[in-house]
C-alpha cells in the first residue's frame, strides 16, 4: 500500500545521547526510518557532523532548530557533563519556551526522576527502560508509536495564504474577458482540482493580473483544503526551476525536499502537488530568464496540478486568458472607488474621470498615479496637460511626472530607486542605509510618506517593511540603470548586506530566522557585488547563509541555492587568484555536491581542493578533505579505500593535535565495524 502524503512539513529530530550508548540509538534509528520514509520527521546526531566543521557549533544549530529533542537517558549520559550539564539545560529551556518537546527515551536503569527532566513524559511507556523490554524492540516499536502521537499534536503549516497579495485598499472590481466572461468565475472554472489546467492570465504591465489572480486563488483555496503555492518572479534575478519547485515544497510543508538532487527534486515535487491536488501560481513570469523559462514550461507539462501563470506575453501550449484595458464602466466603479480615498473628491468631475481614463489608457496601475498627482496638486487640468505632453508611453509619461515631482524631492527619490534593488521587499534600516539617510529615521519616514502619498511604493508589515510593484519596479530599475548615482546604491546595497550576513553568521534560531527572512535580498546583493567584481564581497558574503555545513541555506534544505552561492563565490575567488579561497570554496562547493549524490563532481572538486591545499603546505585543509574523499569512498561502498584515506587524515590531525582527528577515529571505528 502507498504511504500517504504528508501535509505537515518534516519535523526535526535532535538526539542528545552519549556515545557509549551509540548501538542503542543506531536501534531507534532503525525503529523511525518508517516516520522519517513518511516526511514525517528529519533526524540529527553528531554523527552528521562534517570533518572540519566547528562541533560545538554545529551542534548548537540543531539543538536550536529541532522541534523535538530526544534525551537518551542512562547512566553515562548523566555523568556526561556536555550531555546532561550543556545539551539538557538548552533543551529544557526551549521545551519551557514552548518552541520544542523534549522527550527523555529511558535506555537502562538510572534514578532520572528526579533530575530536571524528572517532570516529562518519558518513553517507553511507564518510564521503563528499553534493555528491561522483552523483546527489546517492543520497547523501541512503544517510543516510535509515542514519538508519532506527538507529531500529530504539531499543526500542519499552509502558509502560501500569507503570501497571497491582499485585495485593493479601494476594493476589487470585476473584470470582464473580450468575450464578456467574468475573469475571475473563468479562472475558478478551468482551475478547478479536477481539470489540471496550466493557465496563462496574460495583459501589459499594471492591467491588473496579479489582483485578478489573488482573487480567483483565494476563492478556490476552501476546494484545494489549503494546497495553494503563490510564487513570484517579480525582482528574483536568478529565479530557477529549482527556485519555484523550493517554493512549492516549502509551502505546502515538504521543505524536506529542497535537498534532494535535481531530477529526484522534480519528480518527487511532482508526485507532492498531484496528490491531493494543489494549485500553483508563478506571478511576473516575464521577469524569469527565457532559458528557465523553458525549464518551468516543460515541468509544467508533465505536472498533474492546476497552475496559473500571469506574464505580460502569452505562454505557449497554455489556456491564455488575455487581460486588456478597463471598460468604461469598470473604470467608472474603479474612479468612483479610488476617488473617495481622496483629500476632495469634488475635485475629480465627470470630465477630470473621463480625462483620467483617457490619458492612463484605462490602465488601473495607471490610473492610481493620475489619481494621485491630480489629489497632490488640485489642479485637474495642469496635471492632465502635462501628461498629454510628455516622452514615452503613457506608463513612462505617469511615472516620469510622479518621480520629479517637488513633493517628492531628492529623498523620496533616492529612496525609490533605493528600493528597485531590493527581492522582494526591504526592511526600514536597510532601506535608509541603500538610500544614503544612515539612520536618519525622519529622513526616511519623510521620503516614504511622500511616496505612499504617490501610490509609488507599498508599506508591509504594519509598514516596517516597503516594496514597489510590478510596472513601477520595472520603470524604476529603468531610471536607476541610467542615473549616475547608480554604481554608489549597488555598492551600498552589497555594503549594508555583507554587514548583515556577518552580524547574523551565528548558528542560532534568531540568526536563521534573519538570514532566511532576507535570503532572497543577500541572494541579490552577491550578484551585484559579482557583477561590479567585488570578489572580496562575494567571498565573505557567502559564509554566513550558504556555508554547507553551518550556513542558513545548508540547515535549513536550500542546497540549490547554497550551491549557486557557493559556485559565484568561487567563481569570485578565481577571478582574485587567491588560492587559498579557492581551495576552501571548491572544497564547500563538494559537499554539497557530495550530500545531492553528485560524488563525481564531488570527487573533481574535492581534487582540487586537496592540490592547492597540498602546494600551499595547509595540512589541516589536507586532512580534512582527505576525510571528505573518506566518506564519499565509504557511501560508494568501497570501505579498503575508506580506512586508507581515514587513517591519513587521522596521522594528519594527530600531528596538529588537532580535536578534529576524533572525526577520524569515529569514522575508522564506524568503518570496521561495518566490515566486522
Amino acid at each position: 500500500m502507498p504511504e500517504a502524503p504528508q501535509s505537515a512539513e518534516p519535523v526535526e529530530v535532535f538526539y542528545s545521547y552519549s556515545h557509549k550508548d551509540e548501538k542503542l540509538r543506531e536501534k531507534l534509528d532503525n525503529h523511525l526510518t518508517l516516520l522519517q520514509r513518511q516526511g514525517l520527521i528529519k533526524e540529527w546526531n553528531d554523527r552528521d557532523i562534517e570533518a572540519g566543521a566547528d562541533w560545538e557549533i554545529e551542534i548548537n544549530a540543531h539543538l536550536n532548530s529541532a522541534r523535538i529533542i530526544l534525551l537518551l537517558v542512562s547512566d553515562d549520559f548523566i555523568a556526561s557533563d556536555y550531555c546532561y550539564g550543556i545539551e539538557m539545560k538548552r533543551a529544557l529551556e526551549r521545551d519551557e519556551r514552548g518552541e520544542a518537546r523534549v522527550i527523555p527515551i529511558i535506555l537502562r536503569p538510572v534514578d532520572w526522576e528526579s533530575s530536571p527532566f524528572g517532570k516529562l513524559q518519558a518513553l517507553p511507556k511507564g518510564g521503563k527502560p528499553v534493555v528491561e523490554w522483552r523483546p527489546r524492540d517492543s520497547a523501541f516499536k512503544n517510543i516510535a508509536q509515542g514519538i508519532r502521537k506527538v507529531i500529530k499534536e504539531f499543526k500542519p503549516k499552509y502558509p502560501a495564504s500569507s503570501r497571497i497579495p491582499r485585495p485593493p485598499v479601494v476594493g476589487f472590481v470585476a473584470r470582464r474577458d473580450a468575450q464578456g466572461r467574468d475573469i475571475v468565475g473563468h479562472l475558478k472554472e478551468e482551475l478547478a482540482p479536477r481539470k489540471s489546467q496550466l493557465v496563462t492570465l496574460s495583459g501589459p504591465g499594471g492591467i491588473g493580473k496579479t489582483t485578478l489572480a489573488a482573487e480567483a486563488v483565494r476563492a478556490l483555496a476552501d476546494e484545494f483544503g489549503g494546497r495553494v503555492v503563490w510564487s513570484a518572479g517579480g525582482g528574483r534575478a536568478s529565479y530557477s526551476l529549482f527556485t519555484l519547485l523550493d517554493d512549492i515544497a516549502t509551502q505546502l510543508g515538504r521543505a524536506d525536499l529542497r535537498t534532494l538532487a535535481p531530477d529526484l527534486k522534480k519528480e518527487q515535487v511532482h508526485a507532492l502537488v498531484a496528490d491531493p491536488p494543489a494549485l500553483v501560481v508563478l506571478d511576473n513570469y516575464e521577469t524569469v530568464m527565457p532559458d528557465e523559462r523553458r525549464s518551468i514550461e516543460d515541468w509544467f507539462k508533465q505536472a498533474q496540478c492546476a497552475a496559473l501563470i500571469t506574464s505580460r506575453a502569452k505562454v505557449a501550449q497554455t489556456l491564455n486568458i488575455t487581460i486588456s484595458a478597463m471598460s468604461r464602466e469598470e473604470a467608472q466603479e474603479f474612479l468612483e472607488k479610488l476617488i473617495t480615498q481622496t483629500q476632495d473628491p469634488e475635485v475629480f468631475s465627470e470630465e477630470v474621470r473621463q480625462r483620467v481614463y483617457e490619458t492612463a489608457e484605462a490602465n488601473p496601475f495607471l490610473m492610481e498615479w493620475v489619481v494621485a498627482q491630480i489629489d497632490a496638486s488640485q489642479e485637474p487640468g495642469t496635471v492632465l496637460e502635462e501628461l498629454k505632453h510628455g516622452e514615452g508611453d503613457a506608463a513612462e509619461r505617469v511615472f516620469d511626472r510622479s518621480f520629479n515631482l517637488p513633493q517628492v524631492g531628492d529623498d523620496g527619490r533616492a529612496a525609490l530607486l533605493a528600493l528597485s534593488l531590493f527581492t522582494p521587499s526591504a526592511s526600514r534600516p536597510a532601506l535608509a542605509s541603500v538610500a544614503g539617510f544612515g539612520d536618519d529615521e525622519k529622513r526616511l519616514s519623510e521620503a516614504l510618506k511622500n511616496l505612499r502619498a504617490l501610490w509609488l511604493i507599498k508599506g508591509l508589515d504594519e509598514n516596517s517593511r516597503f516594496t514597489i510593484e510590478g510596472l513601477t519596479r520595472s520603470l524604476a530599475g529603468a531610471r536607476l540603470s541610467k542615473d549616475e548615482r547608480a554604481k554608489e546604491f549597488r555598492r551600498r546595497f552589497v555594503a549594508y548586506f555583507l554587514g548583515y550576513a556577518v552580524a547574523h553568521r551565528q548558528p542560532t534560531p534568531e540568526d536563521y530566522d534573519l538570514l532566511e527572512a532576507e535570503k532572497d535580498n543577500l541572494s541579490s546583493a552577491m550578484d551585484a557585488a559579482f557583477a561590479y567584481e567585488d570578489w572580496q564581497s562575494v567571498v565573505r558574503m557567502a559564509d554566513a547563509p550558504a556555508n554547507p555545513v553551518s550556513g542558513m541555506l545548508g540547515v535549513r534544505g536550500y542546497w540549490d541555492e547554497a550551491l549557486r552561492l557557493n559556485e559565484l563565490a568561487l567563481r569570485a575567488a578565481r577571478f582574485s587568484s587567491n588560492e587559498g579561497y579557492v581551495a576552501v570554496l571548491a572544497h564547500n562547493v563538494a559537499i554539497v555536491h557530495q550530500n545531492r549524490g553528485e560524488h563525481e563532481e564531488a570527487r573533481r572538486l574535492y581534487g582540487e581542493s586537496l592540490e592547492i591545499n597540498k602546494k600551499l603546505g595547509d595540512q589541516s585543509g589536507i586532512a580534512s578533505t582527505l576525510h571528505q574523499l573518506g566518506m564519499l569512498a565509504e557511501e560508494e561502498g568501497n570501505k579498503e579505500e575508506a580506512t586508507r584515506l581515514f587513517l591519513e587524515a587521522l596521522k594528519i590531525w594527530g600531528r596538529l593535535d588537532s580535536p578534529d582527528a576524533e572525526f577520524a577515529r569515529r569514522s575508522l571505528a564506524r568503518v570496521e565495524g561495518e566490515t566486522s
